[in-house]
């Protein structure tokens, strides 16, 4: 087993070194822009998840040649193609065949029980994926779209009139626009991060793994609404400069991060509890 992991890792390391000049550019993409830092994050959220369930992982480790071996084959072939073939290609594709790769490779020195074991762990590799400009704009377009629906349903549950036109609501004194800046992605995606690390140490069952990630979605626009709100009642109400002070521009992520918990831990409880109850139930 040694020696098929050796040999493994020296192929990796290999194409790794071909694809030096594009993992540099990954990097120094995720260190120019915030909104790419869970490439950064996603390799040592991986390491740290494998090595807290190392336990369940490895305890059926089974060298898996029949279905291993070709993925690896086919993902080398791809990593070549790419390299050799098609040299102007774009950091999605690079860094899906090395990801590709990588999976391949666990799959054949572990085996597939061991891969099922480490899905979550593994599927963070595909946080090192970027993804391309458009599509970041469509994914923060979309966050800015629900962060304007929840912030209409606040201002009326709390009586405040308003008036919505697309991204713009008028208030009593106030007009405010909720920019593409203030869609909130960046921090939704550190949450989305705090949801898979989350999700990994107190969370086994699959379903609910997958409910507690996708649950930081939702959580992470009524946070930005919640913020948006304060703001603007604050503004209005109190003084005009928390809508342009440090409070928004530096510190209204930090200060709205209650609501995130607030809507998180309660989750997290309930999904833990019923998987506890799920397991007395089995035994």
């Amino acid at each position: 087993m040694k020696k098929i992991e050796l040999w493994v890792a020296t192929v990796i390391f290999a194409v790794a070194i071909l694809f030096f000049r594009y993992l540099e550019d990954t990097v120094r993409l995720a260190l120019s822009d915030s909104g790419y830092l869970q490439i950064l994050i996603a390799p040592f959220l991986c390491a740290f998840l494998i090595y807290w369930r190392r336990a369940s992982i490895f305890a059926n480790v089974q060298y898996s040649p029949t279905l291993g071996l070709p993925a690896v084959i086919i993902s080398v072939f791809f990593c070549l193609f790419l390299r050799y073939f098609y040299s102007h290609t774009n950091l999605l594709l690079t860094q899906s065949a090395l990801m590709l790769l990588l999976l391949s490779a666990f799959l054949l020195c572990y085996g597939m029980d061991s891969f099922r074991a480490a899905l979550l762990p593994l599927s963070c590799l595909l946080l090192m994926i970027p993804a391309p400009p458009d599509w970041m704009e469509k994914i923060s377009a979309g966050y800015q779209r629900g962060s304007a629906a929840v912030t209409l349903a606040i201002f009326k549950l709390t009586g405040t009139p308003v008036f919505r036109e697309d991204m713009s609501f008028s208030l009593p004194g106030l007009n405010i626009e909720i920019a593409r800046e203030c869609s909130g992605i960046r921090s939704s995606l550190m949450f989305f991060i705090v949801g898979i690390l989350t999700a990994g140490l107190y969370l086994r069952s699959g379903w609910r793994r997958f409910v507690l990630v996708a649950a930081t979605i939702p959580i992470s626009i009524v946070k930005n609404a919640v913020r948006i709100v304060s703001l603007s009642l604050l503004s209005i109400y109190v003084n005009r400069s928390f809508l342009n002070g440090p409070i928004h521009h530096q510190y209204g992520g930090i200060l709205s991060m209650p609501v995130d918990f607030a809507l998180f831990v309660p989750l997290v409880l309930a999904l833990h509890k019923s998987e506890q109850r799920a397991g007395k139930i089995v035994k």
